[in-house]
């Protein structure tokens, strides 16, 4: 997940803007945050292309939405219609949502049943490629690799070997001077990097300052509003900057994004039940980072406007995990997972909007994502706004809106009004 993309909103409330201003420091208890009007999405899923199976990654570059998971071709209709061979990474025309059967690079490994595309991003003009492989279009490629946008070939300059087939790169998001990437691997290119790195998008090479380390896999990276930071979130328990020196950093820390420095905020010890908890996607604003927790299913929101503690806001238990979050607008959240329930036993099947103030569902929007009959679903993995829409990736058959039931497999997308 994604969770992934510089997706981060620069949102400043007037109070904090007026303080520092002044030069007076932020009080130790903010205002709350208000619940904003809701924005308009249709029930009603956009008549777009999809994939035969899971998709991981979406990003758009240009005129296309690029997606990365495990599948093996494109489709416009579950069954019948029309379709063509991709596998694990294909694009979709970003106005029309027809896939494009001329841009099939296929991403291939040892053991397919493995191999797989979890991070995509775009990066001195070509489209990265991160995830568990071992060859893109037939050329040798270890986990990470950049493509050409317009063709689909390999970019001979970028070839940092990342680990070995058994490790893979699960998350990566892109400033004008790296490649942050973060996952499961104990090297790049030969160079020591425990789960995180950044490489030169020109030269492809590692990036020899920017060191930190997490002392267990990283699942998803966001830059802070400001782009200061790198937000790393997974199933760590301590976490190291460039001087190797590791503190405790349970499940989230923030790295300077450009030395790679440990920065001093921390959620508090204490705020997780378990060490079994993995943080998902990570959706940021200037005041939070809100994440949903894999394992013992919990969905929080940390202050990012409190100096360098990060107090939980609000948590609850979830019904089920929440495995993909994304801001839509300022103080609304858009997660998804294979969850049944959020706060305060509200139904929700695997989609849901959500208030950033404190949690709530947010009434005017109810769409279920299953399986084929309705069956139980892994759910959404990636979410991208882009402009007025929503794409929803990840492992499901049917969408419910209403009383309509629609096939549309693993890749959808839903028009909204801000």
């Amino acid at each position: 997940m994604s969770k992934k993309r510089l997706g981060v909103l620069l949102v400043a409330s007037a109070m904090a803007f007026a303080l520092l201003a002044a030069g007076m420091a932020m009080p130790e208890r903010a205002q709350a945050l208000e619940i904003g009007p809701s924005p308009t999405i249709n029930s009603t899923p956009d008549d777009t292309w999809m994939t035969n199976g899971k998709v991981f990654s979406i990003i758009r570059s240009g005129n296309y939405i690029y997606v990365g998971g495990q599948f093996s071709r494109v489709q416009s209709e579950v069954s019948g219609g029309q379709s063509f061979a991709a596998k694990n990474l294909a694009r979709f025309h970003a106005d029309t949502g027809v896939g494009d059967p001329t841009w099939t690079p296929d991403v291939t490994g040892e053991d397919p049943s493995a191999t797989r595309v979890d991070a995509l991003a775009e990066a001195n003009g070509k489209i990265w490629v991160g995830g568990r492989f071992g060859a893109i279009d037939g050329v040798a490629r270890r986990n990470l690799a950049a493509v050409s946008p317009d063709t689909g070939e390999v970019d001979s300059t970028i070839d940092p070997v990342v680990g070995s087939q058994v490790y893979m790169v699960r998350a990566m998001i892109v400033s004008g001077q790296k490649v942050y990437i973060g996952g499961a691997f104990g090297s790049v290119d030969g160079k020591s990097r425990t789960n995180l790195a950044a490489i030169d998008p020109v030269s492809g090479n590692v990036d020899p300052t920017w060191k930190p380390k997490a002392d267990r896999p990283v699942y998803s990276l966001a830059f802070s509003c400001d782009g200061s930071g790198v937000f790393a979130g997974g199933k760590f328990l301590n976490a190291a900057g460039s001087d190797g020196v590791f503190s405790a950093r349970t499940v989230i820390a923030r790295f300077n994004a450009t030395s790679g420095a440990l920065h001093p905020w921390a959620v508090p010890a204490g705020s997780f039940q378990n060490e079994d908890e993995t943080a998902s996607d990570l959706a940021v604003t200037c005041e939070r980072i809100t994440t949903g927790f894999l394992g013992p299913n919990f969905l929080r929101s940390f202050r990012l406007d409190n100096g360098n503690t990060g107090s939980v806001v609000w948590e609850y238990k979830t019904g089920g995990e929440v495995q993909t979050s994304a801001m839509l607008g300022p103080n609304k959240v858009i997660i998804g997972g294979h969850f049944s329930q959020l706060k305060d036993g509200v139904k929700r099947t695997d989609l849901a909007m959500i208030n950033l103030s404190d949690g709530s569902v947010d009434p005017s929007w109810d769409v279920a994502l299953t399986g084929t009959g309705g069956t139980k679903a892994l759910g959404p993995w990636d979410l991208l706004v882009d402009e007025n829409r929503l794409y929803v990736g990840g492992n499901f058959a049917e969408i419910r809106t209403g009383t309509s039931l629609i096939n549309q497999t693993a890749f959808a997308r839903f028009t909204f009004t801000p």
